[in-house]
């Protein structure tokens, strides 16, 4: 065998690997005359069905590729190699011509291959005395296979329609790349001919050979530099894509939190993996059903065991897996949009192929995060449909309102029932939480897992002997001791391991020998987890005395009433504010240690430096607790933030030096909650029943601050806030106060916010206080300069974090959280501002978008037309029109009827049930058999 011929196998054999074992079978016998019969058959339907198109296009690459065969006949069994050219050749026929749009870029695609492509008979004297020029042969050979490689690919899927468009468009670099070298693999064979002709001497002999090797030198670099440009533009549009998704950071962390967490105790939840149910769900093919639902009581470690089957099933190489934690407070996590998001990121990571789908998607959305939840089910519609296996697992659904959860299920129900139609068991999911009635009923046909006491009960004694041998080493307890604190600790455990993490918690946190033993004696060991969040209130309530108690007390009323899950550094600045004073005096103020060694094992820290309760539990149950009044924590965080807001930092007459000084002194730590925040403090006192108010000192403390705090805060913004027109319902909705001296000032305000809700969506985006609104930019303009200051950078990032540029927006996420530097911000930016982006490469306006579809277009047609003219070969947006609310899963199209969709439907799958009564001949739809019925009355 030649080298050649060798080399000819190596590029044929790569090929093959990339091909299923039923195509390697269907092409290897293919030949020219099989795909000639192909588009001859294909042009008759055509004209049955009254849609021809240009067949002829394809001839320029059938003989190009038949001279081919017949020259490398000269030195190789042509018919292997071109076998598996004809093969996929026939294969993209058959299957693209069902849909017109792609039948058109594939016939251009090969119009354009044939036309840059060399025919070779006239050069057949050259490959047979220069064996050398052979190699430029295997690179054509090489370029039309991988088109060939990529076209199989796309046409391959289920769901080619859905995809086409963007791969294909997706594919233009790579497509011109290709073009470029059939090009020059043309030239080259003229220009090598010519020399053959002139009987150049052995010299120019050998400089033809190194001129060949140094041409293939280019080709592969330029081929690198290609796929290089490549990544990267891909790698851009998936960084793009995962900033509109915007999913929450925090899942990664959670899971990585919840693993430490079974650390602690060996084995911690690994039973579940052993449950006859779950085993059946995790490793039966198919299982009994793609749904498994696992709930149980509260505080029952249903997270912890949800973590140990995440674990076990990313094990797993031959499925997928995707999970999501809610959590109650979350703005990011607690409803069904953050769910999908928290998918499609995990998912967008494991399937990069359907990166120009989503670009697409994200592109024409005209969305700066996504929030549509139609448009996020039809992009993990695509995801689940196409890779092949998959398990997604989602805890805490019991931390979603009713009304998401609703939404979540009808769609995963439909979705696992559309994926077991085809493949059972292809898509598997598994619900984990309480045992609530609207999502039985919702998940009527799932397995489900109900956790019984028994069921944990060996963990959970493992986990009482791990704490207890901790408590008996610290406290020096005897065998006994320690006996007893085991055995009472499980009596009342439940089932519950928050139960026992909370006690045993409390108990080595006493201090102190003496203090243990009269915990132990002096009371009854706690009976469920409220007496056990009473027990550890009391205890601290016991050893933090005086200022550190209220400390306690006020933390755990933010906890509660926040609008939004506070990071530490502001809750720092919040109690270094001295109001009367308009000071933040951090250095004398700040608390001293951590957030834990206050409220110990009630609070808890993750990622950002964000501090939130350590279960919805805790919440509820210190809500309802004597230990803080929520009416009273309502009127002091809106007093806090109210006062704050009058601040000289904050008035529009401040020198640039003085701000600066405030500014590094972290007298801006609290401006992103306080100015986004304040109306929400102010609706949550409106909607808190009169009754709520005491008559105690606490509660009547609160609200004088609060009267203080309205007087100030309508003083300062009067000019606003003072409107001429009362809305009657924002009197109504204030009546309740007027017992109080603030009523007038509340109504004032109220109707203020009132009445900027009442202006819509668009206004509601906006700081409703224009003058408040102008200080924040300025101030973070002040912030974004000092931050590129090296010697600023320690304390700006002790007040202020890591993300200096942020959002002007206050709904949304990145008002708070920011970016880390200001060219992803205004990236942001322009995505709310002008959300429609032109995708022409290198185009100068493409940074900056356009704020509607119509615009965009219009620019697209007078500054890209030679591109728009072109048939759109590989940018053909997909058009979306709002009011076209029937949509075809199967290609996109959209209707402004229902009927209209299932007769289109109906041509998908080939049906014709309207029949002519006078020559049999059938139609899709009855209108067109009616139109034809009408040619045999006129004739």
């Amino acid at each position: 065998m030649s080298t050649v011929e060798e080399s000819f196998e190596v590029i044929l054999a790569n090929f093959k690997n990339k091909l299923t074992p039923k195509e390697r079978h269907d092409f290897q016998f293919v030949t020219l005359s099989d795909v000639r019969e192909t588009a001859i058959r294909i042009q008759k339907d055509q004209e049955t069905l009254k849609n021809m198109m240009n067949m002829r296009r394809l001839e320029s690459f059938l003989e190009a590729m038949k001279q081919f065969g017949e020259v490398i006949g000269i030195f190789a069994n042509a018919s292997i190699f071109v076998a598996f050219v004809w093969g996929p050749l026939k294969f993209i026929l058959q299957t693209a011509h069902t849909w017109t749009d792609s039948f058109e870029h594939i016939l251009d695609a090969y119009s354009q291959i044939g036309d840059h492509m060399p025919l070779l008979e006239q050069y057949r004297d050259l490959f047979g005395q220069k064996p050398h020029m052979r190699r430029v042969l295997a690179l054509i050979y090489t370029d039309i296979l991988k088109f060939h490689k990529k076209a199989v690919r796309i046409f391959r899927a289920d769901i080619w329609r859905q995809l086409f468009r963007s791969i294909w468009k997706d594919f233009d670099t790579r497509f011109q790349g290709l073009l470029e070298n059939l090009r020059l693999h043309r030239q080259m064979i003229v220009d090598q001919a010519g020399l053959l002709h002139m009987e150049e001497s052995q010299r120019s002999n050998q400089a033809m050979i190194d001129h060949i090797q140094s041409y293939a030198r280019d080709r592969k670099e330029k081929m690198e530099r290609l796929k290089k440009k490549e990544e990267n533009d891909k790698d851009i549009k998936y960084r793009k894509i995962l900033t509109w998704f915007s999913a929450a950071a925090t899942t990664p962390q959670d899971h990585h939190d919840f693993s430490e967490i079974r650390k602690e105790s060996a084995g911690n939840g690994q039973w579940i993996l052993q449950n006859n149910e779950v085993r059946n769900w995790r490793e039966m093919d198919p299982p009994t059903t793609s749904i498994l639902w696992l709930n149980g009581i509260p505080g029952a470690g249903k997270t912890i065991l949800a973590s140990v089957v995440v674990d076990d099933c990313l094990n797993d190489d031959s499925y997928t897996t995707s999970y999501f934690y809610c959590r109650l407070d979350d703005e990011q996590k607690n409803d069904c949009i953050s769910i999908y998001r928290g998918l499609l990121s995990q998912l967008l990571c494991k399937c990069r192929e359907l990166i120009p789908f989503c670009y697409d998607k994200y592109t024409s959305s005209g969305e700066v995060t996504l929030s549509s939840t139609t448009l996020a089910e039809t992009l993990l519609r695509v995801f689940f449909e196409k890779i092949p296996k998959h398990f997604v697992i989602i805890d805490g659904l019991d931390e979603c309102n009713q009304a998401q959860r609703k939404l979540l299920f009808t769609f995963f129900n439909s979705m696992v029932d559309r994926c077991d139609e085809r493949e059972p068991g292809k898509l598997r999911v598994l619900f984990v939480s309480q045992n609530f009635p609207d999502i039985a009923k919702a998940l009527q046909t799932a397995t489900v897992v109900s956790l019984t006491l028994e069921d944990n009960k060996k963990d959970i004694k493992a986990y009482i002997k791990d704490w207890s041998k901790r408590i008996a080493e610290l406290y020096e307890l005897s065998t006994k001791e320690a006996e007893f604190i085991e055995e009472a600790t499980m009596i009342r455990s439940q089932g519950m391991f928050l139960f026992v993490k909370l006690v045993m918690e409390n108990l080595l946190a006493q201090g102190s020998r003496r203090y243990l033993q009269e915990e132990l004696n002096d009371y009854p060991f706690p009976n469920g987890i409220g007496e056990a969040y009473e027990r550890i209130l009391k205890r601290l309530e016991a050893t933090l005395k005086g200022r550190q108690w209220q400390i306690v007390r006020k933390l755990l009323g933010w906890m509660v009433c926040a609008k939004r899950p506070l990071k530490w550094r502001e809750i720092q600045a919040a109690v270094s504010i001295d109001a009367e004073k308009e000071t933040i005096d951090f250095f004398n103020e700040k608390i001293r240690g951590s957030v834990e060694d206050y409220c110990g094992s009630l609070i808890r820290v993750l990622s950002g430096d964000r501090v939130e309760l350590v279960h919805t539990t805790a919440k509820m149950h210190i809500r309802a607790s004597a230990y803080i009044r929520p009416s009273a924590v309502e009127c002091r965080l809106a007093t806090l933030c109210l006062r704050y807001l009058t601040f000289e930092c904050f008035h529009d007459d401040m020198r640039k030096e003085d701000l600066e000084l405030y500014t590094t002194q972290g007298f801006l730590s609290l401006q992103d909650y306080a100015s986004a925040k304040w109306h929400h403090h102010i609706r949550a006192i409106i909607q808190t029943h009169i009754q709520d108010f005491g008559t105690d000192d606490e509660t009547q403390d609160a609200l004088q601050e609060f009267e203080i705090g309205l007087t100030e805060f309508s003083t300062r913004y009067e000019t606003e806030i003072m409107l001429p027109r009362i809305v009657p319902q924002a009197r109504d909705e204030c009546e309740p106060f007027q017992i109080y001296p603030f009523w007038d000032k509340l109504l004032q305000v109220w109707n203020h916010v009132h009445q900027q809700d009442g202006k819509g969506p668009e206004a509601r985006k906006e700081i409703g206080i224009k003058a408040l609104s102008e200080v924040i930019v300025r101030n973070r303009v002040i912030i974004e300069g000092l931050s590129l200051l090296p010697r600023h950078a320690d304390e700006l990032t002790a007040f202020y974090g890591d993300r200096h540029f942020k959002c002007p927006r206050p709904t949304c996420f990145y008002f708070h959280e920011g970016f880390k530097d200001a060219k992803s911000r205004n990236q942001h930016l322009n995505r709310h501002d002008r959300p429609f982006t032109c995708v022409f490469p290198d185009c100068s306006i493409a940074e900056f978008g356009f704020s509607s579809n119509k615009d965009l277009e219009k620019h697209k047609k007078l500054f890209h037309p030679e591109v728009t003219d072109q048939a759109a070969n590989f940018t053909a947006p997909p058009k979306v029109i709002s009011t076209t609310q029937w949509r075809c899963d199967l290609c996109d199209k959209r209707f402004t009827r229902g009927f209209h969709l299932r007769s289109h439907q109906r041509s998908h799958a080939g049906e014709r049930p309207f029949k002519c009564d006078e020559c049999g001949r059938a139609f899709t739809r009855n209108n067109d058999r009616k139109r034809h019925e009408k040619l045999h009355t006129r004739r």
